[in-house]
């Protein structure tokens, strides 16, 4: 009798055990409808606390890729529960606006992904945003432009590609704008994603633009320009994928603001800032905002830049406004920077329209005679600054028109001011970038013929011969001597 007793009461605990026992259950919201507010919370209500719509330990959180979720400990016997919005008067729906049954929790499911297809105070209803219209426009006039100059002209020239890869990339935004604005609140998380990327892609973009408008090469090491657009890639996958180790980036910091998108606002701000101010060092004729109807392309230019740069302030401003709550259509989702940037698109259709000269690669023949002592430093700088002797097959007629002039123009004046050809004239500037660059700690592994086709020599012999000719000694000689005096 006494082990029957025990073994029922041994029963009876199991089963209270597995009747109070707690599941973890991870619930996400993958989809809401597009009605739904960027500032509104969402809450999840049920048996488990008496059905109350709106309580706070049960508002779902902002995962790192958009996603809400939120996780609970659910008993083995299951509940029942529904979305709210903080009252049953904004409870969920189904697609038509009808009540919809209970959702129940299913035993042993550890996560759950559900869908939320509309809201009974929205009723599926968005507000017409007229940006959406705009956009659209604009990014239709920009694809037309790009079509007609296309087609126009026959020569691509590299003002031309410099162009139609700013207006492409432009446009390519406003479509995102477009999608952004019809996308519901989740979906929209992705595509603020591509706006970071491409935000760190502005300052590059202009300094690119910038160079080919008007010297038609790239500097040295462009490329070093993109590595905020690699990190906020980086950053961009590692939400979509939801790695939980970088959560602090999806915390709050005012009102719909999260950690990770002002890092990415503040830091491409800082960026863009000084980009523009090195280009205005570097092209001082974009200070000059006034038309200049003989040199239309240094009108067109300046417009160019100074609205990027108005752009640029706009964003700081528009954090601003956010911060303290003022939800205006022309700051929310900075909408103001994106206002200005479409200004680019009709200074580009009036300024092809009126000067199209303006993307053609002019060649002006410059007597050399009166202009030597302007070429001197001119050539001097591009070649220590661009270092187009770094390509091994440089020639007097790509070094021409780099330079927008002629080759038996450029022979002349090196003939003239340097009294070399132009062999020994490229060969002087290698074997100096040879010297710097074997004084640094980078290159010191390098051996010397590693180091020679790193400056634009092909062989060891012509290295060796150009070397000699400059310094009067061999290299190793010329080091060793160097090190002794040192």
């Amino acid at each position: 009798m006494l082990k029957s007793t025990f073994l029922c009461s041994l029963i009876f605990l199991c089963l209270t055990h597995i009747a109070t026992a707690q599941v973890p259950v991870q619930i996400i919201v993958e989809a809401l409808p597009p009605a739904t507010s960027s500032t509104d919370t969402i809450y999840i209500c049920g048996s488990f606390n008496n059905w109350k719509p709106n309580e706070v330990q049960y508002a779902l959180k902002k995962q790192l890729n958009g996603q809400l979720a939120i996780k609970l400990g659910f008993n083995t016997f299951g509940h029942e529960y529904k979305f709210t919005r903080g009252s049953w008067t904004k409870v969920e729906t189904d697609i038509e606006n009808n009540y919809i049954d209970n959702r129940k929790f299913i035993l042993d499911q550890k996560t759950v992904y559900v869908r939320i297809d509309n809201w009974l105070d929205l009723g599926g209803a968005r507000p017409l945003n007229y940006i959406v219209f705009y956009f659209f426009a604009c990014a239709f006039q920009a694809l037309l432009l790009l079509f007609l100059v296309y087609r126009v002209r026959q020569k691509m020239s590299g003002k031309l590609k410099a162009m139609l890869l700013v207006t492409s990339v432009l446009t390519l935004l406003l479509l995102l704008g477009v999608i952004y604005q019809v996308s519901n609140q989740i979906w929209q998380s992705y595509c603020i994603f591509l706006f970071h990327i491409s935000l760190q892609c502005w300052a590059p973009l202009l300094l690119y633009f910038f160079y080919k408008m008007q010297l038609q090469v790239l500097p040295s090491r462009f490329r070093i320009y993109f590595l905020p657009a690699a990190i906020a890639l980086f950053l961009a996958l590692v939400r979509i994928f939801n790695i939980q180790f970088f959560s602090f980036l999806a915390q709050p910091v005012w009102s719909t603001l999260t950690l990770g998108n002002v890092f990415i606002f503040g830091s491409s701000a800082v960026f863009t800032f000084f980009v523009l101010i090195f280009i205005v060092q570097k092209f001082p004729a974009v200070k000059s905002f006034h038309l200049n109807s003989k040199h239309p392309a240094s009108t067109f230019l300046s417009r160019f830049y100074w609205v990027n740069v108005l752009a640029l302030i706009s964003m700081p401003l528009t954090l601003l406004f956010l911060v303290n709550g003022w939800r205006y259509p022309f700051f929310e989702d900075f909408h103001t920077t994106a206002l200005l940037l479409t200004l680019l698109i009709f200074i580009e259709t009036y300024f092809l329209w009126r000067y199209p000269e303006i993307i053609e690669d002019e060649r002006v023949a410059t007597p050399v005679a009166d202009n030597l002592q302007e070429w001197i430093p001119k050539l001097n700088l591009f070649m220590l600054e661009v270092k187009p002797y770094k390509k091994a097959d440089l020639t007097i007629s790509d070094l021409a028109e780099m330079l927008e002039t002629k080759p038996h123009i450029l022979s002349r004046i090196i003939n003239d001011a340097y009294k070399k050809n132009f062999r020994d004239f490229v060969n002087t500037y290698r074997v100096e970038e040879f010297i710097a660059l074997a004084n640094t700690k980078d290159y010191k592994h390098y051996t010397f013929l590693a180091l020679a086709q790193e400056v634009g020599f092909n062989s060891k012999s012509t290295f060796n011969l150009a070397f000699k000719k400059v310094t009067d000694q061999n290299p190793r000689d010329f080091f060793k001597s160097h090190e002794t005096q040192e």
